[in-house]
């Protein structure tokens, strides 16, 4: 059997070859804080694209609201009777007793001949 010869002498410590435990450290580190950095600007574009959709969101809904608010006047006009009369005048009808002015833009004047 053959033993091996001691590469130290006996009391004093080992010295490493290879120093490799802190570059595999600093690698696992840096990819780990790469990852997080990744992970959050991507939670921070998400988070400013759905801010940008809930203020389209919300411009959309204030145009249907007004929309409603036209409905409304107009569904309040007919049931009292008022777009009924407003259609009339628009049709050249007036109240009994009522004076009508038309106002009309002035006639173009004809073109004259030459003698």
């Amino acid at each position: 059997m053959r033993y091996a010869a001691a590469l130290t002498p006996p009391g004093t410590p080992r010295p490493r070859q290879l120093g490799v435990r802190k570059p595999i450290l600093a690698l696992v580190l840096g990819i780990t804080a790469v990852w997080a950095l990744y992970g959050y600007a991507q939670e921070a574009f998400i988070g400013n694209r759905l801010a940008q959709q809930v203020n389209d969101l919300r411009h959309q809904n204030a145009v249907i609201a007004a929309q409603n608010a036209s409905y409304r006047k107009d569904i309040q006009g007919i049931t009292t009777g008022t777009a009924d009369e407003e259609e009339a005048r628009l049709n050249g009808y007036s109240k009994p007793q009522e004076k009508v002015f038309l106002v009309t833009a002035p006639p173009t004047p004809s073109p004259s001949t030459a003698p």
